[in-house]
């Protein structure tokens, strides 16, 4: 029982090694890269969860579009949790934000901003059928902005074609991690 549970202790020990050396590789390259962790991370996860693909960038639309989705979800995920914990705050201005963040937008907002108006469909895509908060507007414009001047830094039409050919010590990480 004992070497058991030295085995069980030595393996979560390697693992968390190997995830701490990965997430450094990911800092490293996103610094190189010029682009926030949460980019790289999300889109190496997006591409390593679907490697059954037979090629990546010739579906770099579609892997583009999950990667857009991934990011922008979690981002919005963590925002909105920060909004509804910044509601209780002591702070006015805070909280005054926070019920911005979380205002339902009308339709009329959302179609006659144009930035707003641009990333409806993605937004769509992201919500299902949840009503579309300000926060959700906000963050996605902020990514698509981003990710848009991270293309063309890199005079390229995909994240996806970016990201195999930029990072693939990276990605062995992550199947080397999985493996063992």
């Amino acid at each position: 029982m004992l070497m058991f549970v030295r085995a069980y202790i030595n393996a979560k020990l390697l693992t968390m090694i190997k995830e701490s050396v990965l997430q450094n590789q990911v800092k490293a390259k996103a610094k190189e890269l010029g682009v926030s962790e949460r980019v790289i991370s999300c889109a190496l996860e997006i591409l390593y969860r679907n490697k059954n693909l037979v090629n990546a960038i010739d579906n770099s639309t579609e892997m583009d579009d999950y990667i857009y989705r991934s990011i922008i979800k979690q981002s919005t995920d963590i925002r909105k949790k920060q909004a509804e914990e910044d509601l209780y705050s002591d702070d006015e201005v805070i909280r005054v934000h926070a019920e911005k963040d979380l205002s339902i937008l009308s339709r009329e907002e959302l179609t006659t901003d144009p930035y707003y108006r641009a990333v409806l469909p993605i937004i769509v895509k992201v919500l299902v059928n949840e009503p579309i908060l300000r926060l959700h507007a906000d963050e996605a414009v902020a990514i698509v902005l981003e990710l848009a001047d991270f293309k063309r830094r890199h005079r390229a039409t995909s994240i996806t074609e970016i990201i195999v050919t930029r990072c693939s010590a990276e990605m062995d990480g992550s199947s080397e991690s999985e493996n063992d």
